[in-house]
């Protein structure tokens, strides 16, 4: 028997080998077609945040908001899933050199050292990819009045057995990005204040947006948009105060795109 069984080893193992290589391979190329799958479907809900050019950034509440507000692991995940994305592609083309084990780590040291160097230009652009996978954000288009209500949101106005429509003027505790055609004017000190009509109320309601001089970006420059000239663009912020009054919603920015 134990002739029999060496005689089958001897014949069979080399085909075991390459049966078991194969199998590992198809694992990886699965998994990373699994992975590929779902980062397209991830794109056809919305995919990442299309950021334009940032004119504004109040690098302080952006920091705040990374060290400070619950969203550093989420956007350490963040950063991991885009890099393991290459790590992926280098698994299976060391996978005969059994070089799996050092890949991982280099990805994660890759990812240590891209959060400890990170930038309040780099953290805002995936920091706002990552809010828009937690739905921790409303989003206004002023133009045509439409809100979308993020998920703690839309949960509270079912509690509430209201309908999912809401004003911008409620929304005062989330995070709101808000869309809409700008005019800019200067202000004491070098800031610039943004402002942008919305609703059919009369006199017609705006958002005012002061830009503090210091997170003005370098090219940015109120004389583009002399004579009430309108722009387009984007704000991340939060609601400060509504004035009834005045029609005037007060947003504090924390970064602003055109």
């Amino acid at each position: 028997m134990g002739v029999i069984d060496s005689e089958w080893w001897a014949l069979w193992w080399p085909w075991l080998v390459v049966w078991a290589a194969t199998a590992a391979c198809c694992a990886v190329l699965l998994r990373y077609g699994l992975i590929r799958a779902g980062r397209l479907r991830r794109r056809r809900r919305g995919g990442r945040t299309v950021h334009g050019m940032c004119f504004f950034l109040h690098e302080q509440r952006v920091m705040d908001l990374y060290q400070q507000g619950g969203f550093s692991a989420a956007l350490e995940q963040e950063v991991a899933d885009r890099i393991n994305v290459t790590s992926g592609v280098g698994l299976r083309a060391r996978f005969g050199l059994g070089g799996g084990k050092a890949n991982r780590d280099v990805t994660k040291e890759r990812v240590t050292a891209y959060i400890q160097h990170s930038t309040p230009i780099t953290v805002i652009r995936l920091l706002m990819d990552t809010m828009r996978k937690e739905d921790v954000v409303v989003h206004a288009d002023l133009t045509t009045g439409s809100l979308e209500p993020n998920r703690a949101l839309a949960e509270i106005l079912r509690e509430r057995g209201a309908s999912d429509r809401v004003a911008l003027t409620e929304v005062m505790s989330e995070f709101v990005s808000v869309t809409g055609r700008f005019t800019a004017r200067s202000a004491d000190g070098g800031d610039i204040v943004l402002r942008a009509p919305y609703g059919d109320g009369r006199p017609r309601a705006h958002v005012k947006i002061t830009c503090e001089a210091a997170g003005v970006r370098e090219g940015f420059q109120n004389a583009e948009y002399a004579d009430e000239e309108e722009f387009q663009a984007r704000c991340l912020g939060k609601v400060r105060t509504w004035n009834r009054t005045r029609g005037e919603l007060t947003l504090d920015p924390i970064a602003i795109f055109r």
